[in-house]
């Protein structure tokens, strides 16, 4: 009986972990120049139907300390369209969220709207995005000090931003 029991825990965890079978196969710096991987093996993959995860690096400062603070995200990428030898993915909508730096870091929900966040973002670098601008987050970025044009500019800036970009494809186990 424990062998039998050994062999499932084995079989299990090997199933968890072969369920993980993305492989970034493409990475590029804010301005779209690679890091790492070949653009046309993406290209590849995303014309022959083949489903793609995208991840997007956004750098910023902590509102103390001037440190840096790296923030990662990946997502499916929804639709996909490719154009002069690029990838873009459209990230479908999501509830808009936040970063709190403090430590322990969180993420929060900027409010209840399912519909808040959009996005394209491009194997060029260029994250293009529309996001609700609910009062609250209005209300957070007043609070630390924006005036009423400045903080209208910043809202505007926020809607194409350069972002260090990964892409990965799922492999056959």
């Amino acid at each position: 009986m424990r062998n039998i029991i050994l062999l499932l825990l084995i079989a299990s965890f090997q199933f968890s972990v072969g369920q993980n079978n993305y492989k970034i196969i493409y990475e590029a710096d804010s301005e779209g120049k690679a890091i790492s991987g070949n653009r046309e093996q993406l290209l590849k993959y995303v014309q022959n139907g083949n489903p793609i995860r995208v991840g997007w690096v956004l750098k910023f400062k902590h509102p103390q300390s001037e440190e840096i603070i790296e923030m990662q995200h990946w997502t499916d990428a929804g639709f996909i369209t490719t154009l002069n030898g690029h990838v873009f993915a459209q990230i479908q909508s999501i509830y808009q969220q936040g970063p709190s730096p403090v430590n322990p870091p969180s993420v929060f929900l900027v409010d209840d709207k399912p519909h808040g966040w959009v996005a394209i973002i491009g194997s060029t670098g260029v994250m293009r995005q529309k996001y609700t601008r609910g009062e609250e987050m209005i209300e957070m970025m007043r609070k630390s000090g924006l005036s009423e044009e400045e903080l209208e500019k910043q809202l505007k800036d926020l809607e194409t931003m350069n972002v260090h970009t990964k892409w990965a494809v799922s492999q056959i186990p």
